[in-house]
């Protein structure tokens, strides 16, 4: 029985294997890792994982498998930290937490820790460090304002504590260089040489940024023209400098790398739409571009009509949206609203907005995976959308 149980068991991962390389896909990938995660190949199925998140880093599923994998391997480092931090607490043991926690996806039990130690130990700079850094990948992923000023604050409190923190410099140069405040981004990148002559990808940039025409204070870059210059980022959803452009000095999260030189491919995205018509249990859907016009629609007798389906789209849009820049979480991910008979999610993804009415037999988590699974087949590399 068991050698039957064990042939069974090699032609299904056989199987799901071939499925992965002949359409890779989130379903695909997920499948595959979750069968590995079932048979208690916790290594294997974090492999998978993060395999499929170099392909689909929005992959929701392929996260959540990696975070439990990654769980499982730092479990007991994450208990020692918790402990030490329980009888002798110092900054290295809040930020050795904080840097884990980054490592399995939670940023906020992240900036939660770096707020708790910069509060204890004022006078140390890495705590903000780690706040700084946070916020900065958020606004390469996201193009959130707010976050670019946060990450500001923070990254100056760090050299204000520690001017030769060489990295905190570099983080503030970037964040200059995508707002496009570049004499702020020359006279970081300066202090960097100055402490490191040898760093030629450094002086190849700044002579790639041109001779400076002025030569502004770093408090000339005031918080209000920081607002202004990210606010012009969060509105158009394009950097002023391309995060492609600056020396890699730093390894931000990969996530927040790749979706950073992603554009997406507004004729894809429309034609993928099309991908959600026939399904069975689904009503309505729409995709809108960042001024609520529709560019794609479909509906069944049982949908609503195009207009009224419309305005309910954007009045969920325009309240998740104020609800997410509350919060502090970003831009919107997705929004769902579950009835007794329909349910309604509706997702952002940069400037456009994908939205689905639907009932049973589909369900929630069955929209959020087709979702996925279109989004992932309409971003392309900024290069390509610029020639396509």
């Amino acid at each position: 029985m068991q050698i039957f149980e064990r042939l069974k068991r090699c032609l299904e991962m056989s199987r799901l294997r071939a499925t992965v390389r002949r359409a890779p896909s989130p379903a695909s990938f997920s499948a595959l890792a979750e069968r590995h995660v079932a048979h208690g190949e916790t290594d294997a199925a974090l492999t998978v994982a993060e395999d499929g998140l170099a392909s689909f880093p929005d992959a929701d599923r392929l996260h959540q498998i990696r975070v439990f994998a990654k769980k499982k391997s730092l479990a007991g480092r994450i208990r020692d930290l918790r402990q030490d931090m329980a009888r002798r607490p110092s900054p290295f043991v809040y930020t050795s937490l904080a840097e884990i926690h980054r490592e399995l996806g939670d940023d906020e039990e992240a900036l939660a820790l770096a707020s708790d130690c910069a509060a204890m130990f004022p006078q140390n700079d890495q705590p903000f460090l780690v706040q700084g850094e946070i916020r900065l990948e958020r606004f390469l992923e996201h193009q959130v304002a707010r976050d670019a000023v946060q990450a500001e604050l923070a990254l100056q409190r760090v050299v204000r504590i520690n001017a030769q923190n060489l990295k905190a410099h570099v983080l503030l140069a970037e964040l200059y260089h995508l707002v496009g405040a570049l004499p702020a981004c020359r006279r970081h990148l300066r202090e960097v040489l100055e402490n490191s002559p040898s760093a030629r990808d450094v002086r190849a940039f700044l002579r790639q940024l041109g001779p400076a025409e002025d030569e502004l204070d770093d408090d000339d870059v005031t918080e209000e023209m920081l607002i202004s210059l990210a606010g012009r980022v969060e509105e158009s959803g394009i950097f002023a400098g391309p995060p492609e452009a600056f020396p890699r000095l730093v390894a931000h999260d990969a996530r927040a790398r790749r979706r950073s030189s992603l554009r997406i491919n507004a004729e894809r995205l429309t034609a993928a739409i099309s991908d959600f018509a026939g399904t069975p249990g689904l009503r309505n859907s729409m995709l809108m571009d960042g001024d609520g016009r529709i560019l794609a629609q479909h509906a069944t007798d049982a949908g609503l009509g195009i207009d009224a389906f419309a305005d309910v789209v954007r009045e969920v849009r325009a309240t998740s949206d104020g609800a997410s820049r509350r919060m502090d979480t970003g831009v919107l991910v997705r929004a769902e609203i579950e009835g007794p008979e329909t349910s309604l999610t509706v997702v952002r993804l940069r400037q456009y907005t994908i939205a689905a009415l639907f009932s049973e037999p589909l369900r929630t988590d069955r929209v959020w995976e087709m979702v996925q699974d279109v989004t992932a087949r309409s971003l392309a590399p900024t290069a390509e959308v610029a020639c396509a």
